[in-house]
Formats: C-alpha cells, sequence, structure tokens
C-alpha cells in the first residue's frame, strides 16, 4: 500500500503528464490480416496501429495474446506516434506449440498503458480479435480462415470516471474495480490499513511538535526581586520588599479612601524617561470571576500586535499627544476584537484581566516602585525606590496586570465594544506617557518627619497596616 507522500507523488507526475498532453493520443488497430509461412507452422498477422488523437508523449508495446488465458505470445514495440501517424506491422505468431487442429482465438492489443486503461471507452478501438484455425493452416490450402472479428463491447459500470478512467461495479460481496474484482474482507484489511496510516502520521505528528514546538507563551510569572530575609520587617528596606510584590501595574486603582495606601511600579530607562527600552514579549486577556481566572475565556494575543505595541514603545517619546493617542486607538481596537473571540455572549458581564510581559535589557531598562497614601483629596507619593533584583542574566522579566470591567448593566454590545476599546486605549497611553514621580524634596517628609528618617514609619503607616489595606493582589 502507498503511503500518503508516494500517492501525492504519482498524482504529481500524472497531472505533470496530463498537463503536457492536453488533447490525449487515441491509438486504434486495423482489422488484422492472416497468412501462414514455414508450413503452416507460423502465422504471420499483418495490422496497423494509427493515432486518432493528440501527439503521444511515451512510447508503448504491441501485444498478441492468447484470448481465453491472457498468455502473452507476441510482443512488440510501439514507438510514440504523432496526431494522426500511423505505422504498420506484420508480427510472426508461433504455431508449433498449439495442437493439430482446432479454431484457436487470439488478440491484439495496442497502446494499452496508463493513458488509454484497460476496459475504458477511449481504449475500445485498441483492441482487436482473430481466429486460427490449425487445421486449415496444417492442410497448407493457402490464405487461411484466420478471420478478424469485432472488439468485445465496453464493460458497463455502475460508476464511471472518465477523467481518471476509473470504473466501478458494486456487488453483494465486494467492488469492481476497472474489472479487477476485490473482495469485502479486502476492503476492509485497506480501510484499517489506512485508518493505521493516518493514526500512525498523527502519531509522527504529534512527536514533531512535541521536539519542535516552542515553549509556551505565558508560562508561570516569577518576580525577578531578591528576597533578603536578613532585612528587618519594620525597616524601610523590609517594608519596600514586602510592598514589592503587591504592585501590580502603573495606574493607581485603588479607592479615594481617606489614609489609603497603595503601591505602584514603573518600567523607564536608565534616565527615569519612557518604556522604550522595554520590549512586549506576550499578551494575554482573560475573564475571572469571584473563584479565579476562567481559563477557556484566555486568549493568547498573535505576534503582530505585539510588534506594534513594541514599535509604539520605541516611537512614544517623539510622538505629541494626537498621535500617541491614535496609534493607541488602533491596537486598542485589534486587542478588544481578539478579547471578545474568546468570550461566550452569556459571560459579557465577568471583568477582563489583560496580562502583559515584557523584557528589558539589564543595563538600560529600570523598575521603579512607588508607595502612595491618599489624603487632602489628593494621592500623596510617600516612597520610591528601586528593587534589588536576583539572578536574572542579560534581561530584566516584568509583567504588569490590570482589570476591566465587563458589559456593564443596561450597556448594549455595541456600547460595550466601544468602551472596551477605549478603556485597552487608555491603558498603552498611561503606560507609554507616563512620567516618573519622586518623592518630596523638602526639609522634611508630608508627615513632618526630617529628610533623613524613615518616609513610612508614621504609626499610621505601619507595615502591617499598609498591607492589610492593599486591595490589588492578583486573584489567581
Amino acid at each position: 500500500m502507498m503511503t500518503r507522500w508516494q500517492l501525492l507523488i504519482c498524482l504529481f507526475f500524472v497531472a505533470q503528464l496530463a498537463f503536457a498532453q492536453a488533447q490525449p493520443r487515441d491509438y486504434a488497430i486495423s482489422s488484422p490480416r492472416v497468412s501462414f509461412a514455414d508450413d503452416g507452422t507460423t502465422a504471420v498477422v499483418s495490422f496497423a496501429v494509427s493515432n486518432q488523437g493528440g501527439d503521444a508523449i511515451d512510447a508503448s508495446q504491441v501485444i498478441i495474446a492468447e484470448y481465453q488465458s491472457g498468455r502473452v505470445e507476441v510482443s512488440e514495440h510501439l514507438p510514440a506516434l504523432a496526431a494522426g501517424q500511423e505505422r504498420d506491422f506484420s508480427l510472426r505468431l508461433p504455431l508449433a506449440g498449439w495442437a493439430t487442429e482446432g479454431i484457436i482465438s487470439f488478440k491484439i492489443e495496442a497502446g494499452i498503458d496508463q493513458y488509454e486503461l484497460a476496459g475504458s471507452q477511449i481504449a475500445r478501438n485498441n483492441l482487436q480479435l482473430f481466429n486460427i484455425d490449425l487445421g486449415a493452416a496444417r492442410a497448407g490450402s493457402g490464405d487461411p480462415p484466420g478471420t478478424a472479428s469485432a472488439p468485445p463491447p465496453a464493460p458497463a459500470y455502475d460508476l464511471y470516471i472518465p477523467i481518471v478512467n476509473l470504473g466501478l461495479n458494486f456487488n453483494a460481496d465486494g467492488i469492481e474495480l476497472n474489472q479487477r474484482f476485490i473482495t469485502s474482507r479486502e476492503i476492509f484489511i485497506g480501510f484499517g490499513l489506512f485508518i493505521a496510516a493516518l493514526f500512525c502520521l498523527w502519531l509522527l505528528s504529534l512527536v514533531l511538535r512535541l521536539i519542535f514546538r516552542r515553549p509556551p507563551t505565558f508560562d508561570t510569572w516569577r518576580p525577578p526581586y531578591a528576597v533578603n530575609t536578613w532585612y528587618d520587617p519594620n525597616s524601610a528596606m523590609g517594608r519596600r520588599q514586602s510592598w514589592q510584590f503587591h504592585a501590580q501595574n502603573s495606574i493607581i486603582s485603588a479607592p479615594q479612601a481617606p489614609d489609603q495606601v497603595t503601591v505602584i511600579k514603573r518600567l523607564t530607562d536608565s534616565r527615569g524617561g519612557g518604556a522604550g527600552d522595554w520590549q512586549a514579549t506576550a499578551l494575554r486577556t482573560e475573564q475571572y470571576d469571584i473563584y479565579g481566572r476562567i481559563s477557556r475565556s484566555e486568549v493568547i494575543m498573535p505576534r503582530s500586535i505585539i510588534r506594534q505595541l513594541n514599535t509604539l514603545a520605541r516611537r512614544a517619546s517623539s510622538m505629541d499627544s494626537r498621535e500617541l493617542t491614535k496609534a493607541a486607538a488602533a491596537i486598542a481596537k485589534r486587542l478588544a476584537k481578539q478579547t471578545l473571540s474568546g468570550i461566550e455572549k452569556q459571560n459579557l458581564m465577568l471583568p477582563i484581566a489583560l496580562d502583559m510581559r515584557f523584557e528589558g535589557e539589564a543595563d538600560l531598562a529600570r523598575v521603579h516602585f512607588e508607595l502612595y497614601q491618599y489624603r487632602d483629596d489628593a494621592w500623596h507619593i510617600i516612597d520610591s525606590w528601586e528593587p534589588e533584583l536576583g539572578q536574572i542574566g542579560a534581561r530584566i522579566p516584568e509583567q504588569f496586570t490590570f482589570a476591566l470591567n465587563g458589559q456593564l448593566p443596561g450597556e448594549s454590545r455595541r456600547e460595550f465594544i466601544a468602551r472596551l476599546q477605549e478603556d485597552f486605549a487608555q491603558l498603552l497611553m498611561g503606560i507609554y506617557q507616563q512620567t516618573q514621580a519622586h518623592p518630596p524634596a523638602s526639609a522634611e517628609s508630608p508627615e513632618g518627619q526630617p529628610a533623613d528618617a524613615d518616609p513610612i514609619t508614621d504609626s499610621s503607616l505601619r507595615i502591617g497596616d499598609l498591607l492589610d489595606s492593599d486591595d490589588e493582589t492578583d486573584k489567581t
């Protein structure tokens, strides 16, 4: 049984030959004439082969065979004939091995091959029958009664496909394919082998995917910050280290309540500027509820969106507000479309989480943490620092996680899509239009402490209270 690749190769070459021969050839045999020589021990069969179709491409054969058994008696080379060309043949047919009397039927076949299949309509005139009376031949009665008869009628098929010269007859115990009978058992065996071959190909493709597949786009997030246990938890360094793992992104989204405290992180370059030295490596959206993330709604953004986002990051510093808004809106539209493709209609009201993975060169990229407190109807920064990094190699990994509202009550689907695009655009502009804030540079901190004192040692900002007040932790 041919494999799929062998079958495709065969079909390719057959197609090439078929295209090369726009008009198929059509060989035909004239009625044969029979004479005898050598005292009746040899019959001389004379006939002509003509091409009534297009130019032939390949050579073929002329065969004289006994009609009943199909045993080949004489075989002769038939060169490729051009359109309208005719070639005469006189072939010697030995009769010494036959009985002394009786009539024997022979058949002449010319050009029956892959171009003119046996039993097809186009091959009807490629066959001629003739009889030889052995008794008359032995008696030497001049020209023998070697008579030509009309070719047998073309077989009738239940289904015939002329393009490939394929004829099928359906029987109770099997099928007949171009006059070749195939039993039901052979059909089941062939079908089983076909299924086994498909299964083997599937296993092979699975092995190849396991060997050559790329690593997952979103693996488990491991913050690159160092965890130093020797710091006093009540010291500035200890508190900062604790706050680092609560920062989710660069946007303050905590409720504006008196003395509310929250922490954010910003991605900047070595000079504290924009995030142009950071490259986005992956984006993902996913719905969540009170029980956590809903995995079936996960959508990994295509690389074209990531390339578009990195282009915006490189050019954001040279863009004005209008250009930045237009570029962010174009990316936000694609993000919203991809996000909604993984959300079922009945779950549109659930909130959406946006995860963004970044990488930056260790010598150029920087991470800045900022601690804010809400008082006097405004957010005030009370601390800012760069983290100590663990063993990260040449690149710093980082992740931002944002939470967006789903479809709100009374909001139509069209309005929801428009608002979702606007939310995505605002998030992108917040990342690439950000400016780093710094603690007040006055002689005293906002709490009235000396400038060299710990900026978060006030009794209202004890580390336990700050951790309890933070509501930006990831639910997953």
